[in-house]
């Protein structure tokens, strides 16, 4: 433990998509058929394993509020689904993202 700093190198910035956790992810999504098997579908083709899912009335423009809480994994994961769904007409509103902390 007794080396001089300046022997000492810099260490390089983490990858922040490496993180790992769970996420809540809340949609707005039009109620129509089909729009659970696309969220389902960009979860699977990213490689998120989906916790728990609720789908509660929502907004009153006719949309429909669809919460999925995700197992543990890569946050690059989690934002890979988030852009496979990107402009889909499914989609009323952006997404909201929330990482959650377990100790």
């Amino acid at each position: 433990f007794a080396m001089p700093t300046q022997s000492l190198a810099a260490p390089g910035a983490a990858d922040a998509g490496a993180r790992e956790g769970r996420a809540y992810i809340r949609f707005t999504v039009a109620d129509r058929p089909g729009v659970l098997a696309e969220i389902a579908a960009a979860t699977r083709d990213a490689g998120v394993s989906i916790e728990s899912l609720i789908q509660r009335g929502g907004p009153a423009d006719g949309g429909v509020y669809l919460v999925i809480v995700t197992h543990r994994c890569a946050e690059a994961r989690v934002a890979d689904a988030l852009a496979r769904l990107n402009g889909s007409d499914s989609l009323i509103a952006p997404p909201m993202l929330m990482h959650i902390l377990d100790f």
